[in-house]
């Protein structure tokens, strides 16, 4: 039983604001709607398209791009001077036809990546290789100095 007389004025409640503040973050107040963006970047070819890792060994600079799932033949790589343009590109075409109503679907997706790494050195074409295992490709080559492109003023 509450012993509390309703016509006495009660005293307000004090509370403290940063303990309001972690109470409504807490409850997650925008839904999932950070988790959905954070998902639609990283299921999406936009930007940057695929992580790519750049480094130095003893004789040759290294160009490592993660591409799981990519076919061998959708890998297009050119070399420009002192840049590397890693493209990828995958066309999918399905069909499907339900056995019992008969309904036809077709779907096509046409998904397209491309990074553009600049090296500190310029590209020998002859001795540059690349391979591709396990959705690594690795692009190699010897390091060549860059040579300035500096005009002298007669």
């Amino acid at each position: 039983m509450d012993n509390k007389d309703p016509r006495k004025p009660q005293q307000p409640i004090k509370r403290n604001l940063m303990d309001d503040i972690d109470a409504f973050f807490q409850s997650n107040p925008f839904g999932d709607i950070f988790k959905s963006i954070d998902q639609f970047f990283s299921n999406h070819s936009l930007g940057g398209g695929f992580p790519v890792r750049l480094y130095d060994t003893k004789n040759e600079w290294v160009v490592e791009a993660e591409l799981p799932g990519a076919k061998r033949e959708n890998i297009h790589i050119e070399l420009l001077d002192d840049h590397v343009k890693i493209i990828v590109e995958n066309d999918v075409e399905m069909e499907s036809q339900h056995k019992e109503t008969g309904a036809y679907s077709h779907e096509r997706r046409f998904d397209h990546a491309e990074r553009l790494i600049t090296l500190p050195y310029m590209i020998d074409r002859s001795r540059t290789q690349a391979s591709y295992m396990n959705g690594l490709l690795k692009i190699h080559g010897p390091k060549t100095p860059k040579k300035g492109h500096s005009l002298s003023i007669d």
